[in-house]
């Protein structure tokens, strides 16, 4: 396959994972993600939030969607170089459902933003850099003011 043609196997291979997420399908994740796959949430001043390997990748995205049962996620700029790719998002959810960050759900509905960087291995996601607006997520919530 020619880079370019590369390139766009790998925007369409994160499509296909927004998609899953929007239609919380998370066994699709096994089609598309290594089972290796590393997640590198946002750093604390002590510690690094990774979740590593698939099996836990998805039960983290499955609590997060417990929380936010109607989240959605929009793709707003896809960008592609490499075996990276690079997305901005638009992410919005009602809190209705489990506890989030420490909050019982009160019917919030949030929208924040976020990029991410992923790497692709072998034609699936094998490893993605989280960074979002926490601070707008925790105002939206109440947690902080």
């Amino acid at each position: 396959m020619s880079s370019g043609g590369q390139l766009q196997a790998n925007k369409e291979l994160l499509r296909r994972f927004v998609e899953a997420i929007n239609k919380n399908n998370l066994d699709t994740f096994d089609k598309l993600c290594s089972p290796n796959y590393v997640w590198h949430g946002e750093a604390s001043p002590n510690k690094r939030n990774d979740v590593v390997g698939l099996t836990n990748f998805k039960k983290a995205v499955a609590e997060f969607t417990e929380a936010m049962p109607d989240l959605k996620v929009v793709i707003e700029d896809i960008v592609a170089e490499g075996d990276r790719v690079a997305v901005r998002y638009t992410e919005s959810g009602t809190h209705t459902g489990a506890s989030f960050c420490g909050m019982p759900p009160r019917g919030t509905r949030i929208v924040w933003t976020a990029v991410d960087i992923y790497r692709v291995e072998k034609g699936k996601l094998a490893e993605e850099w989280f960074a979002e607006d926490s601070l707008g997520v925790w105002k939206q919530l109440g947690i902080i003011k």
